[in-house]
């Protein structure tokens, strides 16, 4: 269930400091406001405290400021206890509703902020500062009972504005209309109405020109585009250069990158446990992506095939399973429990913005969010594996070299193969022969002590295989019932008490020799040697069983013989064992070897020239995990047993189970589903955050309770619905975001709209953005005339000598020793889904610029461009130099100053070189305006 104390644990009111000596006035003051203003509520007073006020309070207050708890002695379950207030007096002022401490509060208008988590929904505040200025009218039924568990969801799915469905909102009107080129001008500008503020002027061409080129491509535009944009005057020249840059093969690179931050990628495992370090073929995930976006595949089916690729027709084109690497390019552990819970927030925060990994240990502490869903999408994707051998998705380049390749290929995988059959081959004959023992410890042992990690490790040393172990107890479990040929006796012996044991065996014996149903060597085992306690029933089926696989090809079987066989060798057996399974059973010594094998096959795959590119993909298990609830997150602490299925807040109370093998194709429709409001909300609002600079959401990968409502909520409904009636078209959604006047606007400041709105969050003007880290080292190779704009393949390293100069996006990607230049510029960290980028300004990046190597080299290359030096005139290469750079002439002062500076130098060599180094060092250089 979903505990009340776990919902929404947030303190809303209350916590005013503590004086002495204001108790004994308090309650007299409000027994004389209560007469005062105690009128009788209307009908619509009482309908509006029990539709809205009652399910608030209940839902957010009660946990400390109800019947059992009082914060600072404030208690909020009556109107005589709300006005008598806490121990620094009361918190409604009806004289004066809108001065009422609690407003002032909730508000985060004073030095005391309640709750203190976060700051409530505006719409929440909102209702309460509405009933406030009613005068607070409460129904004479008294005080408010918390809410149920299930009134709890129920009010936190109907009440929080992400939950909600998209709605088509009306354009509003606006002042200046001929300001509002599209539908995005109208939403921003009406907020700006209502502030007193007027939108920024637009832009000028060469500045428009730059974001646009940084924003779609991530790359600076040539002097010869900025000319021809400058100099195009036609209607329809900026929404042509959009679609020039959308069409070209660098936007996917930069859009891809955003995304594999989102997917938290990287070429290390993280770690290792004896295996390669490295990913062999996580670029086919990289390249995929980056495809996708180049190929603008609608979002939705984009989604699809990262989580459920392999269960879609996909025809003779298989690269679309490269998209499955969405699911194991993360961080990889040596624990089931934690890979799937790595998973599981890559999807949820990734996908839906909403923090599912928060339930792994208990209910979601804010969100309608219960333990059972987390572990019912659990289920899910521990219901697939890893194939043995990944699809090849590519044609090798070097066909020599993909011979070598393959020659020792074989080679190691036979090693592997021989090594592992020969273990499991051991392992099935071991298992067989020991059944005696196994059956022993089934027959005497309850069932949740097989769950117990102290009993399991106490059966290792007598190298029982705990797993081995499970797989007899739910056998023997699902089959002992009275009526079954082979463990029906085995019930009929287990049901007698176990001290009256030895003396009421005789006529169970009796009664099991004259049942025709029964085995008739059971039978005969039994009888043989009657057993005196639970533990020799095991043993004699045991030793049974065992003899029966000793002799399992010898001709001429005795009566009964192939139902015991069945037992011990039929395929669900169980000691039928599957082979790809033979490692969960193998000891230390044999799993560090086969561990040692799969790393030289491992490596090979990495170093060698020769490896085709291969799909890092996820199959669905033959047989699906039917998902329970860990106790506390302890996965040897099984409580209920879930389905397989999606989040209930989203799909509602007629979700139904998935039932098609592990369900991530189901669960990928449902995440994509029309009724279904996160989606779309969360992928929009980070194309606008990526775009404008600040998101609409200020918490783009968390959209629950305490998340900030949208500064624009009409405008993310409207641009979500746009993005499903393009067809999921993620290329049209920037031609309607960057083609907006909103967009164009200048990002100089203006005092005066910063003195209502310093954060800039009504869009007033755009942001200045500094370049990511990728975007400044490409920008840096493109100004030395140098950047290598191949496509694909495996990474490179950006750090090593010599210096590679490939777009930035391939570079090698080591998530446990992730180099500081990448860290110093705020890379996104690869060990967590990163929607936002942190932005910090530290020491590291200035003397990057001053003083790296490759920066020196880039600003040695641009200063020998043979393009720039324009009829040996110093003024006219400075000229191009700012071009090549900004996009501009340089000033009057700017110029001068180059002059100069480049006098002044030791040599010309020297000082251009110095002085190319210097305009790389520039803020505007290093920011897009």
């Amino acid at each position: 269930m979903l505990a009340a104390a776990n919902v929404l644990g947030w303190i809303v009111l209350g916590l005013w400091g503590i004086g002495p000596g204001l108790g004994a006035a308090r309650l007299s003051a409000a027994e004389s406001g209560s007469a005062a203003l105690g009128a009788k509520p209307t009908a619509e007073q009482v309908e509006y405290f029990e539709q809205k006020v009652r399910p608030l309070l209940a839902a957010r207050c009660y946990e400390c400021h109800g019947e059992k708890k009082q914060e600072s002695g404030l208690r909020l379950d009556s109107r005589a206890t709300l006005l008598a207030g806490g121990d620094s007096g009361p918190v409604v002022d009806l004289a004066a509703p809108a001065k009422s401490p609690v407003l002032t509060a909730i508000a985060y208008m004073g030095d005391t902020q309640m709750p203190p988590t976060g700051k409530l929904p505006e719409e929440e505040i909102a209702v309460l500062r509405r009933w406030i200025e009613m005068g607070a009218p409460w129904p004479e039924s008294g005080t408010t009972k918390p809410l149920t568990d299930d009134e709890l969801f129920a009010h936190a799915r109907a009440s929080h504005w992400a939950f909600q469905p998209i709605a088509a909102p009306p354009l509003p009107a606006v002042k200046k209309p001929s300001l509002a080129a599209r539908p995005i001008d109208r939403f921003v500008q009406a907020r700006l109405d209502a502030a007193n503020l007027v939108p920024s002027p637009a832009a000028d061409r060469q500045t428009l020109i730059r974001r646009l080129s940084f924003d779609l491509v991530g790359l600076p535009p040539s002097p010869d585009e900025v000319d021809a944009f400058v100099a195009d005057e036609s209607p329809d020249a900026e929404a042509r250069l959009v679609d020039r840059l959308l069409a070209s093969p660098s936007y996917g690179e930069r859009w891809g990158r955003h995304w594999l931050d989102v997917a938290r990628y990287a070429d290390t495992r993280g770690y290792a446990f004896g295996r390669e370090r490295r990913f062999a073929y996580s670029y086919t995930y990289r390249d995929y992506v980056i495809r996708a976006f180049n190929g603008d595949l609608p979002y939705d089916r984009f989604v699809v095939e990262q989580l459920a690729a392999d269960r879609l027709e996909l025809g003779e084109d298989k690269r679309p399973l490269a998209a499955l690497g969405f699911l194991t390019v993360g961080r990889h552990f040596d624990s089931q429990p934690d890979d799937m819970d790595e998973r599981i927030d890559t999807v949820s925060r990734g996908l839906l913005g909403l923090t599912v990994g928060c339930a792994r240990c208990h209910d979601h502490k804010y969100d309608p969010i219960p333990s059972e869903d987390y572990y019912s999408l659990y289920g899910v994707f521990a219901s697939t594996k890893e194939p043995e051998e990944l699809p090849i998705i590519g044609e090798p380049t070097e066909l020599a070299a993909f011979e070598e390749y393959q020659t020792k290929l074989n080679a190691l995988q036979k090693e592997f193969d021989d090594y592992l059959s020969a273990r499991h081959a051991e392992l099935l004959d071991s298992s067989r022969k020991r059944t005696p023992e196994y059956l022993a410890v089934v027959a005497t042992k309850p069932a949740a002590m097989f769950r117990d990690r102290a009993f399991a490790q106490s059966l290792r040393a007598d190298d029982i295989k705990p797993r081995l172990l499970e797989r007899w107890r739910a056998y023997v479990a699902q089959r002992a019932k009275k009526d079954h040929a082979v463990f029906g006796p085995w019930r009929l012996l287990m049901d007698l008490d176990e001290a009256k044991f030895a003396a009421e065996t005789p006529a169970v014996l009796e009664r099991i020799a004259g049942d025709d149903k029964y085995n008739a060597l059971v039978k005969s085992a039994l009888a043989a040697e009657p057993p005196k306690s639970r533990e020799d029933v095991g043993r004699v089926y045991g030793k049974l069983l065992a003899d029966i696989y000793s002799k399992a090809n010898e001709p001429n079987p005795p009566p009964g013989a192939d139902e015991l066989r069945k037992v011990m060798l039929a395929d669900d057996a169980p000691t039928s064992i599957p082979r790809d399974q033979a490692r969960d059973y193998l000891n230390r010594d044999e799993k560090n070897r086969l561990s040692e094998l799969k790393r030289k096959i491992d490596t090979h795959q990495v170093k060698s020239r020769g490896a085709p590119p291969r799909a890092m993909m996820l199959v669905d298990a033959p047989q699906p995990f039917d998902p329970y609830v860990f106790v506390r997150g302890n996965q040897h602490r099984h409580g209920k047993k879930v389905p397989r299925q999606f989040l209930k807040v989203l799909a509602g109370d007629t979700r139904k189970p998935f039932a098609q093998g592990s369900g991530r194709l189901e669960l990928a429709e449902a995440i994509t589903a029309d009724d279904n409001p996160l989606t779309a909300r969360v992928i929009v609002n980070r194309v606008w955050m990526y775009h404008v600079g600040k998101p609409l959401v200020g918490t783009p990968s968390d959209f629950g309770l305490r998340s900030d409502p949208p500064t624009h909520p009409e405008l993310l409904d409207y641009l979500a619905l746009r993005l499903r009636s393009q067809g999921w078209s993620l290329k049209q959604l920037h031609r309607e975001i960057v083609l907006s006047n909103t967009y164009r606007q200048q990002s100089a400041d203006r005092p005066e709209a910063a003195a209502v709105d310093p954060e800039n969050r009504l869009v007033w003007r755009m942001n200045r953005r500094r370049l990511e880290f990728e975007a400044l080292r490409d920008s840096l190779a493109a100004a030395a005339g140098m950047l290598d704009l191949r496509q694909g393949g495996p990474p490179v390293d950006l750090v090593a000598k010599p210096f590679t100069t490939r777009r930035a996006v391939y570079g090698f990607i080591d998530r446990q020793d992730l180099p500081n230049l990448f860290r110093a510029f705020d890379f996104a960290s690869p060990d967590q889904s990163t929607a936002q980028r942190p932005q910090t300004t530290v020491p590291q990046q200035a003397l990057f610029l001053m003083n790296s190597p490759f920066v020196a080299e880039q600003a040695e290359r641009f200063a020998a461009r043979r393009d720039l030096a324009v009829n040996g005139s110093t003024t006219a290469r400075i000229e191009a130099m700012y071009r090549a750079l900004f996009g501009r002439m340089p000033t009057s002062q700017e110029a001068t100053l180059g002059i100069e500076f480049v006098a002044a130098g030791p040599t010309p060599e020297q000082a251009w070189r110095r002085y190319a180094q210097a305009l790389l060092m520039t803020n505007e250089f290093s920011f897009v305006d």
